[in-house]
């Protein structure tokens, strides 16, 4: 046939012969059955008159003139031909179960560190925030329970420094854990390297993170108060509350002197 037929012919001829117009180039898993395009209507163009038209009277048409009703007695095709090709099932694919990885707790301390003599070192547990926290009434009560303890201070004021956890996202320190075992050697790191903790005969631990962190952080503050042994066998650490915990609640006063007092004896067993 010569000349252009709209679209809406070209698929009906196609149809009839069974042609598949749309391939797909894979099924993909999961994909719906695949749905049949509506093309838009076009307007009939008058096709140039063909050579069998031409045989034919002026009131007969080619199909009606052959004894032909439709495209497909037209090309011969049975009705038993399959003008539609389903797409094969697929089985479903399995989806990945994800489970939501709960981020870990950073625990967050401020530990206050002050040399009170050649063998007594003091980490003092303070809030977390805020500045300027160890007050002239924490250096008294502590040298109070220095001198108790037969181990005085070699000056009224003593000089402190601060130790802060986390360290924050400065550098390289975004890349670091900072997980309870990671706190705990950066504060035994830091106090061995400034304050040399390891030749200290007493280490004095006021509070839950200074207790922790520096003995143990998988185990509770309940089971480290009193005297626990040191890193060597000269060494002990004496664990109590903390000091602003005494001075807000001064009934725990009686009950951080006997976590304290037994050191007198280890220190002078005579």
């Amino acid at each position: 046939m010569q000349g252009r037929i709209n679209e809406r012919t070209r698929q009906n001829y196609l149809d009839a012969m069974g042609i598949q117009i749309w391939f797909p180039r894979q099924i993909l898993p999961n994909a719906l059955p695949p749905r049949e395009f509506d093309f838009p209507e076009e307007e009939l163009e008058p096709a140039p008159p063909s050579a069998l038209a031409d045989t034919l009277e002026p009131t007969q048409h080619p199909e009606t003139a052959m004894g032909v009703s439709t495209a497909k007695d037209l090309l011969g095709i049975t009705s038993n031909v399959e003008t539609k090709q389903e797409p094969e099932p697929v089985a479903p694919v399995k989806q990945k179960v994800v489970t939501e990885v709960q981020p870990i707790e950073v625990s967050k301390f401020r530990l206050v560190t002050m040399p009170a003599n050649e063998h007594c070192l003091v980490v003092a547990e303070m809030p977390h925030s805020g500045l300027n926290q160890f007050s002239r009434f924490h250096q008294r009560l502590l040298n109070d329970i220095l001198r108790a303890i037969k181990m005085p201070a070699e000056n009224d004021t003593l000089p402190f420094s601060e130790f802060v956890w986390p360290l924050g996202n400065i550098g390289l320190m975004e890349h670091l854990s900072q997980d309870d075992s990671a706190a705990a050697d950066a504060v035994c790191a830091y106090l061995s390297n400034q304050f040399g903790l390891a030749r200290r005969k007493v280490v004095l631990l006021f509070g839950q993170a200074a207790a922790r962190f520096v003995i143990d952080p998988s185990r509770p503050f309940s089971d480290l108060k009193g005297i626990q042994k040191g890193l060597h066998s000269d060494q002990h650490f004496v664990v109590t509350h903390g000091l602003n915990e005494l001075m807000k609640l001064p009934t725990l006063k009686s009950e951080a002197w006997q976590d304290i007092s037994p050191i007198i004896k280890e220190l002078n067993p005579s």
